[in-house]
């Protein structure tokens, strides 16, 4: 993969420098420009072939939000703030990543392999196709079909507008956005338990501390969330 081609965007001085120096140190990346200002960064998201934005929120003029809103064809986003209560209006913007400061270098990280598979997925996204059966899905990747049992899905992850499938085996890419997927599943087999990620009721273990283990897998629980799956886990 060629490098990603980013710009930085964030009014605080030190907080910019240290993303900075992330990116810098990250092999995968090239630094095209940094600006403490939004509008100042326009010329050159217009005139750069910029693949990914790191981009604060809480600025003058502009916030990062209402910036985001009003470029044509957006490069991908990763939101980094002192502010959670923007967190649902920026996935509502498909931003890739919502990274709250101080910005550790760990946390950077995992934002960028996020990056780097969905762009991953976007060139290879003319060669997906996905087909639903009563009880299992047809995913095509290339030239391969792969037929997956349903009951085999443990958990299902949004990626923007694509849908990350995990069974014990592998993971598949399919091009539809989690909401839909959702729709075709059976609605008594699997439910929403965070914004980014759904689950197949049958396998969960244990939902404790914010989070969800499904085996060898676990994931986060969002707070919405929390009481129908605590119905579900009485039930059991």
């Amino acid at each position: 993969m060629e490098k990603i081609n980013c710009l930085i965007i964030d009014d605080d001085e030190i907080d910019r420098m240290m993303v900075e120096d992330f990116v810098e140190k990250c092999p995968g990346l090239a630094l095209l420009g940094s600006f403490s200002n939004a509008l100042e960064s326009l010329k050159s998201i217009n005139s750069m072939d910029i693949d990914l934005l790191f981009l604060d929120i809480d600025m003058p003029v502009i916030n990062g939000v209402d910036f985001l809103k009003k470029i044509e064809n957006p490069p991908l986003c990763v939101f980094i703030t002192s502010h959670p209560d923007y967190a649902l209006e920026a996935f509502d913007l498909h931003a890739v990543d919502y990274i709250l400061k101080p910005v550790k270098k760990e946390r950077f990280d995992l934002a960028i392999e996020r990056v780097i598979e969905l762009i991953s997925i976007r060139q290879k996204a003319l060669h997906y196709d996905l087909n639903f059966e009563s009880d299992r899905l047809t995913i095509k990747e290339g030239n391969s079909m792969n037929k997956v049992l349903i009951n085999d899905i443990i958990y299902l992850e949004a990626l923007t507008n694509y849908t990350k499938v995990v069974t014990v085996a592998r993971k598949y890419i399919t091009l539809k956005n989690l909401k839909n997927f959702l729709e075709e599943l059976p609605h008594d087999k699997f439910m929403r338990v965070h914004r980014s990620f759904a689950v197949a009721k049958n396998k969960i273990n244990s939902a404790r501390d914010g989070e969800i283990t499904l085996g060898n897998f676990t994931i986060p629980m969002g707070k919405t969330y929390r009481k129908f799956i605590n119905q579900i886990l009485g039930d059991n």
